[in-house]
C-alpha cells in the first residue's frame, strides 16, 4: 500500500485532458499557502498578503468545481451531500484537535492560555462554527461556513440564472464588506461569512461556465499573472490584515474584495502555466484533511522543538522556521491522509 498513489498515476494518462489540471495545481498552492500563513516566522506583510486571498481561493475553487448539472438536482438532496461531505472531516478533526488540547494545555506557555478554560470549553466552539470559539483548531471555521455557502448558492440558482447570481452575490458580498466589521454579535455555523464567501463562490462557478481560462495562451496567462502579482502587492499595501474568520475586511474594506481577486487570478494564471504534477494531485485531493490538520501538526512541531531544546521561548521565529515547520506539518498528514482514506464514509 503507498502512501502517495497520486505519485503514481502518470501526468499524461488520457483521462488527463478531460481534467482541470490547473485547478488541482491552485488547490496545492493554496494549501500549502494556507499552511504557511499559520506557521510563526512569517512577516507581518507576508501574513497580511496572504490572508488577503488564500481564504477567499478556496471558496472560488468550490464554485468553479461545481459541476452545472447538480443545479439540476433538488436543493434538499445537495443540502444532504454536502453535510455528509463535510460534517464528517468537521467533527472528527475537532476531536482530534480537542484530545491534543486536553494532553497539552497545562504544558509550557499553553498553561496560561487554558487558565479559567474548563475541559469542556472547547466544545461550544464545535456548536457554534465561530473561529474565536475554535480555539483549538481555528480553520475549522471553513467547514460549516462552506455548508452555508453551497446550500444558498443552489437553492438561489433555483430562481436565478448564471449572471444574475454572479451579480447579486458579488454586491451583497461586497455590501457585507463595507457595512460589517468585526460586528459585536455573530450568526453561528458561517451564517454571516457566508455572505462574502459566496461572492466568491459565484464568480469561481461564472469562470467555470464561461470558460474564461480554457483557451489562454501562455503569453496572455503570464502577462495577466504579472498584472494580477503587482495589483495585489501594491494595492494590498493600502490594507491592514484582514480576516474573513472574524469578519475583518481592514481599515479599507472597500480593497477587501479586489485585492482578493487580484491574488485569486496570480494563483490561476500561475498554475495554468504549470503542467500535471504527482504532488500537486495529491495535495489537491487532500485538502480536505490537510486543511483541519496542519493547525494541529504545526503546534506539535513547535512543541517537540521546545521540548527537544532545539529551540526556547526567546527563540526569534523567522521565515527559515515557517518553512521547514510547514514542510513537517504536511509531512505529519501523510499518515493522517493514509488512515482518513480507510475509515468508513
Amino acid at each position: 500500500m503507498s502512501f502517495f498513489p497520486s505519485l503514481q498515476r502518470s501526468s499524461l494518462n488520457p483521462s488527463a485532458a478531460a481534467r482541470y489540471v490547473f485547478i488541482d495545481n491552485a488547490k496545492a498552492i493554496g494549501i500549502v499557502l494556507i499552511v504557511i500563513g499559520h506557521s510563526k516566522g512569517l512577516s507581518d506583510y507576508m501574513v497580511r498578503l496572504l490572508f488577503s486571498f488564500h481564504v477567499p481561493l478556496f471558496f472560488f475553487i468550490s464554485g468553479f468545481l461545481l459541476k452545472p448539472g447538480k443545479l439540476d438536482e433538488s436543493v434538499y438532496g445537495n443540502a444532504k451531500k454536502i453535510l455528509r461531505t463535510l460534517a464528517w472531516p468537521y467533527f472528527l478533526f475537532f476531536c482530534f484537535a480537542y484530545l491534543y488540547w486536553l494532553a497539552t494545555r497545562n504544558i509550557g506557555a499553553k498553561a496560561a492560555l487554558s487558565v479559567g478554560r474548563l475541559w469542556y470549553d472547547p466544545v461550544a466552539g464545535l456548536l457554534t462554527g465561530l473561529e474565536p470559539d475554535l480555539y483549538i483548531n481555528p480553520p475549522l471555521w471553513f467547514f460549516p461556513c462552506l455548508v452555508a455557502t453551497v446550500i444558498l448558492y443552489q437553492a438561489a440558482r433555483k430562481l436565478l440564472n448564471l449572471t444574475a447570481a454572479t451579480c447579486w452575490f458579488v454586491i451583497l458580498g461586497f455590501a457585507v464588506t463595507l457595512a460589517v466589521s468585526r460586528p459585536p454579535y455573530r450568526l453561528l455555523l458561517g451564517l454571516d461569512t457566508m455572505w462574502p464567501a459566496l461572492s466568491f463562490y459565484a464568480i469561481g462557478q461564472y469562470v467555470r461556465e464561461r470558460a474564461w481560462f480554457d483557451n489562454m495562451r501562455a503569453g496572455h496567462l503570464l502577462l495577466a499573472g504579472l498584472i494580477a502579482c503587482a495589483l495585489l502587492v501594491g494595492v494590498g499595501q493600502l490594507n491592514d490584515r484582514v480576516d474573513l474568520a472574524t469578519m475583518y475586511f481592514g481599515a479599507q474594506p472597500l480593497l477587501y474584495l479586489p485585492v482578493s481577486l487580484f491574488g485569486i487570478a496570480a494563483v490561476l494564471c500561475v498554475s495554468k502555466l504549470f503542467p500535471a504534477s504527482g504532488i500537486a494531485a495529491w495535495l489537491s485531493e487532500n485538502t480536505l484533511v490537510i486543511f483541519p490538520a496542519h493547525f494541529v501538526f504545526l503546534g506539535l512541531v513547535r512543541g517537540a522543538a521546545l521540548s527537544l531544546r532545539i529551540i526556547d521561548n526567546n527563540y526569534r521565529y523567522g521565515m527559515g522556521w515557517s518553512v521547514a515547520s510547514s514542510a513537517l506539518a504536511l509531512l505529519l498528514c501523510v499518515p493522517v491522509v493514509y488512515v482518513w482514506r480507510r475509515l468508513p464514509k
